[in-house]
């Protein structure tokens, strides 16, 4: 009976501490089941993670896609889907990391939809792997304007 009440108070505990423990107010990136899940924009099914991306939505949804050239062009023809977070992952480690800091490498790479870009968390890494595949390092912010000349010409 002892040893009961005695687990009973440590899961208590347990969950008191759990309960109480600071919630992130950063957004976080959705769920993708491989080789299930289908891409928002070209509805091709998503297979690998180090091509992925997703937005959240400032609704509270979030749109999955097969590769990073997919997410931009998507959202520069769909201005109503206004996004509050961006997620790429990290081409090595395969992590989820946010757009809006990452850093994207466009170059010689071969990706799902030919969007030939993929994203790191660290910009040297970028830069090593821009060399490898005679390719540039961009801003999220770069992407986005080049998007826009690709969807709206310029």
């Amino acid at each position: 009976m002892k040893t009961l009440r005695f687990t009973f108070y440590v899961l208590l505990v347990a969950f008191l501490l759990a309960a109480c423990a600071p919630k992130s107010n950063e957004p976080q990136p959705p769920e993708i089941l491989y080789g299930q899940d289908l891409c928002d924009a070209c509805g091709m099914i998503i297979d690998e993670a180090r091509f992925a991306a997703a937005t959240l939505l400032t609704n509270g949804e979030f749109r999955k896609f097969d590769e990073i050239g997919d997410m931009m062009i998507y959202h520069m023809e769909h201005p109503e889907d206004q996004v509050q977070a961006y997620f790429v992952h990290d081409y090595k480690s395969e992590a989820w990391i946010r757009g809006e800091t990452a850093f994207f490498v466009k170059g010689d790479i071969t990706t799902p939809m030919d969007g030939n870009i993929v994203a790191f968390e660290d910009q040297t890494e970028a830069k090593a792997f821009a060399a490898e595949v005679n390719g540039e390092v961009f801003t999220l912010y770069d992407l986005r304007v080049e998007a826009h000349l690709t969807v709206h010409g310029g």
